[in-house]
């Protein structure tokens, strides 16, 4: 009897280690790591935020670059020393639900040179190891 509770015991611990050992999938929605990406490259200069929200492929070009004002330059193709960010458009379902690439539209503007400028992105989000990353950026 001992040994059963034993063993039962240890199958649940071991059930317990091992789901607890798993990176949960990431709760942010897709317009939220856009925002935060947009966010990171023109009011906090977080090169390593910026790399952590895109895809593979995308954090090589970014890693091309030596500075966030390059990004800015030329992956972005807008400079601006400050932003403010808004959500215009979100493609894909409704709900949120799939894991297909989508499109999320932000609205982008701010001061440069003493002058404003706005301006919107499309900026296409994918579904890459549990969280959403940037994988493209299209001038509208």
């Amino acid at each position: 009897m001992l040994t059963k509770i034993l063993r039962c015991s240890f199958v649940a611990i071991a059930f317990l280690t091992l789901t607890a050992c798993g990176e949960p999938a990431s709760k942010k929605l897709p317009e939220q790591v856009a925002t935060e990406f947009i966010k990171a490259i023109y009011n906090d200069n977080d090169l390593k935020t910026i790399k952590l929200l895109s895809t593979s492929k995308l954090k090589g070009i970014i890693g091309h670059y030596s500075s966030v004002k390059m990004i800015q330059r030329h992956v972005m193709d807008l400079s601006l020393d400050k932003a403010n960010v808004e959500v215009t458009d979100v493609g894909g379902d409704f709900f949120r639900k799939s894991r297909k690439d989508l499109t999320v539209e932000l609205h982008i503007n701010g001061k440069y040179n003493g002058g404003f400028v706005a301006d919107d992105r499309f900026l296409l989000m994918t579904f890459e190891n549990g969280s959403w990353k940037v994988k493209r950026i299209k001038k509208s």
